[in-house]
């Protein structure tokens, strides 16, 4: 398994069925702001309260084969296995990417457990082995990941651009963030120090040069 990150800013994505485990896929999907359509005869309670106000377009059916063509990406929840794999098969055919839940063997990819932070995204996966155990991770990362790194990845990406201006090669920078990042830094964030981080970063970048 090779993990990627997809951009899926409004990227159409399709979920086929509505009840509960549909509900989670489509949250993560609007997280990502994808385009999501659902197709299902019925959807859950909490679901058509999302449908009503216009976070994804629903397609109150059951599955046909062609539905699905066009799409981007699909997620299969439901219990039918025959739907499963007859969705599987024409994403494979349309050249889809596809996940069907639990059902490793019919997916391109596997949805790992999710945590955001704004801009930090951390995702715990067993490869599709142990979802339940991919959860707990989760939770146990949780406990490490306050809401201060949302705020200072804003303040890393204007960081990022000056030592940009003034470090010239990729191999130097990644060098750089190596030895400037370290764990004081992150010590600070996590204090809420965020404007000492800032300067002591800050300050790395305007020495940066030959030295005498």
């Amino acid at each position: 398994m090779y993990p990627v990150n997809l951009i899926l800013d409004e990227k159409a994505c399709v979920v086929v069925g509505g009840g509960e485990v549909a509900y989670r896929k489509i949250e993560g999907l609007l997280s990502a702001a994808a385009a999501v359509t659902v197709i299902a005869p019925d959807i859950t309670e909490k679901l058509f309260s999302m449908y009503e106000k216009g976070l994804f377009a629903w397609v109150k059916k059951s599955y046909e084969d062609g539905d699905i063509k066009g799409f981007f990406l699909a997620v299969c929840a439901t219990d039918d296995e025959e739907i499963n794999r007859r969705v599987a098969a024409e994403a494979k055919k349309e050249g889809i990417l596809i996940n069907v839940v639990d059902r490793l063997s019919l997916c391109d990819f596997a949805m790992p457990a999710v945590i955001r932070r704004g801009d930090l995204l951390v995702t715990s996966s067993t490869n599709g082995k142990s979802p339940a155990m991919a959860r707990e991770i989760r939770r146990e990362l949780e406990k490490f990941l306050d809401a201060g790194y949302a705020p200072f990845i804003e303040i890393m990406a204007g960081l990022r651009k000056e030592a940009m201006t003034v470090i010239p090669t990729f191999r130097e920078r990644e060098e750089f963030w190596r030895s400037t990042l370290d764990e004081n830094i992150l010590k600070m964030v996590r204090e809420g120090k965020l404007g000492e981080a800032e300067d002591k970063i800050r300050n790395a970048i305007s020495s940066f040069g030959p030295q005498s």
